[in-house]
């Protein structure tokens, strides 16, 4: 899939975010992590403006660990745009859902983002949108491959099981959100489905293909939402369960 490019031109500076791993310990022997690297630094471009991101990367100073050279980063980060590409998630969402939902053309999904971005002095081309709506066509396939994928399972079990992230986002107008479900490890979409309501059996039902990979779950990043907590509880009682550094 092509990247869509932005010119950077915005009327004020964007708001700093500096994003470090939700988790503070090694995950294999439990040692505090410390930071090594600035994995990024990067202008991402949101629904409510363009935010300059610094993700910094730890990793666990214990010699005897066996996982000891493993980047751990921040779930935060890596949720607030896909891999490459500069507009937020929030955005990719938004024009699924206009397209989707609200059953807008592609030029009334233009003309809308144009109008929310024009605050901040940032535009978005038509061939843009468009290549968004991919995206989040995308995003909805992402899960039907993990069963098939050998490689990805072959990691899972190199990096001694899945540490889930789980985001909801929810469109400017409308009841329903979109839940992602990533291994924060691999950086791998489990899961992308549009929901109506987020009741716990929602919750658990929503989760039931990662259940169904029969893959170990060594811990979760979620919002401080309850239901996800007691799904996340139900289905996984004796992994760690973190909120996300913003919660």
């Amino acid at each position: 899939m092509r990247k869509p490019k932005q010119a950077r031109k915005y009327s004020t500076a964007p708001m700093r975010r500096f994003f470090h791993p939700e988790l503070t310990v090694c995950p294999t022997c439990q040692t505090r992590l410390q930071r090594y690297a600035t994995l990024s630094q990067r202008t991402v471009i949101t629904l409510d403006g363009p935010v300059r991101l610094t993700h910094r990367g730890y990793r666990c100073p214990n010699p005897e660990c066996a996982t000891r050279m493993r980047s751990q980063h921040s779930a935060a980060a890596d949720s607030l745009a896909l891999p490459g590409f500069t507009f937020g998630l929030d955005i990719v969402i938004q024009v699924g859902h206009l397209r989707l939902t609200q059953h807008q053309t592609l030029d009334e999904v233009h003309q809308r983002l144009l109008s929310r971005l024009a605050p901040f002095a940032v535009t978005i081309s038509r061939r843009e949108v468009l290549y968004l709506f991919e995206a989040y066509s995308t995003l909805l396939r992402a899960g039907t491959a993990v069963t098939e994928d050998a490689k990805f399972r072959e990691q899972v079990e190199a990096n001694g099981g899945l540490i889930l992230s789980i985001d909801g986002i929810q469109p400017d107008i409308g009841n329903e959100t979109i839940y992602l479900v990533r291994d924060v490890l691999t950086g791998r979409v489990l899961v992308a489905e549009n929901v109506t309501e987020s009741s716990t059996t929602r919750i658990k039902s929503l989760l039931a293909p990662v259940v169904a990979l029969g893959l170990p779950v060594i811990g979760a990043i979620s919002d401080v939402q309850d239901s996800l907590g007691k799904a996340i509880a139900e289905l996984w009682p004796d992994i760690p369960h973190q909120s996300c550094q913003f919660h």
